[in-house]
């Protein structure tokens, strides 16, 4: 049996996979099987994987009818035989050592669950830029910890990305947790129970993933399609806490969480149709069901996130659209 299973879930992305495999193959570890599902790709891609599976026996290839990567990898993880875990996104690409840290340092401290720093690369303009925002160890009393010991901001220290995170495939296994079927904010409802389930996390400082941005037609980009879906996501999680029994012990980091995340939500969508559609979910099913207003103001430690809350919770959205465009175009000018 491989120690590593790589799952990678993959659609239409023959521009980037072969960057993305081969630095999976470069790998110091080389003790890994590499699943790769192809969700219904219609480009060159299944060629590129065919290509790939007859040269490397370590990669298996799946296909699917375009299901969503949610059911692209808990198709993976069905397949997966490795002792640990990590999903990889087809249009990334990874140090050549990713697996081999970020395994030695989950071993060593008979943990869990590691996460490593990243990296953004702009597809439009070629830059890379850092990216401190994804592990803020400044929540953290060391790299080795319970969820219990980061209560306040278990929320807030990382973010619901799965593709900076190895796995014991025991955790996964043992506590049945699994992707839902979204289109997208479906890796939120996978990663934080994740996170809670897990006994000992610990953390990898160095950059190991490159993180691909700004690319036409990635899952990030689809979010027209389902708009209902962080919603959805945000209730199997506040599910999961209460099931668990684990409801107030986070509750706060877990509310702040979900206005920073519903207030970027609908301020980061360009198209005005799309974004007056997401403000209206907001004022008449996200806000009364989660229930922000029953705590005062101090309960929310990010102001700025708070008054942008309130602003498209109150303002109609010509207003509100008016005062977004204001205050980007203030940060712009101070960051310039």
């Amino acid at each position: 049996m491989p120690t590593i299973s790589v799952i990678i879930p993959i659609h239409n992305i023959e521009a980037h996979l072969r960057q993305c495999l081969d630095s999976v193959l470069a790998q110091t570890w080389q003790d890994m099987e590499v699943i790769c599902i192809d969700d219904g790709s219609t480009d060159a891609t299944p060629t590129i994987l065919a290509e790939y599976a007859q040269a490397d026996a370590r990669i298996r290839v799946f296909s699917q009818e375009n299901s969503g990567p949610g059911v692209a990898r808990n198709r993976g993880l069905d397949q997966a035989s490795g002792a640990y875990v990590i999903f990889l996104d087809s249009d990334d690409w990874f140090e050549p050592n990713l697996l081999e840290r970020m395994l030695h340092t989950l071993q060593a401290n008979q943990a869990d669950l590691v996460i490593c720093r990243c990296v953004e690369f702009d597809t439009h303009t070629g830059k890379e830029y850092p990216s401190e925002w994804t592990l803020k160890t400044k929540y953290l009393h060391g790299d080795c910890f319970a969820p219990t010991e980061v209560a306040n901001y278990l929320f807030q220290f990382t973010y619901g990305m799965p593709w900076d995170k190895l796995y014991s495939r025991k955790l996964l296994l043992e506590s049945g947790i699994r992707f839902p079927a979204l289109g997208n904010s479906e890796d939120l409802a996978f990663v934080f129970p994740s996170i809670l389930a897990a006994k000992r996390i610990c953390i990898c400082r160095e950059v190991l993933v490159h993180h691909r941005i700004n690319r036409s037609g990635s899952v990030s980009n689809s979010r027209v399609r389902q708009p209902e879906a962080p919603f959805i996501a945000f209730q199997i999680v506040r599910q999961y806490l209460y099931d668990h029994g684990l409801y107030s012990l986070y509750e706060q980091s877990f509310m702040n969480w979900a206005m920073e995340f519903f207030t970027w939500h609908i301020s980061s969508m360009d198209d005005k149709e799309i974004q007056r559609k997401y403000q209206h979910k907001l004022q008449t099913d996200w806000a009364p069901a989660l229930n922000f207003q029953k705590f005062p103001v101090s309960f929310y430690r990010d102001k700025v996130t708070y008054i942008k809350y309130l602003l498209a919770l109150h303002l109609p959205y010509p207003a509100f659209r008016l005062v977004l465009k204001a205050y980007k175009a203030l940060k712009r000018a101070l960051v310039g």
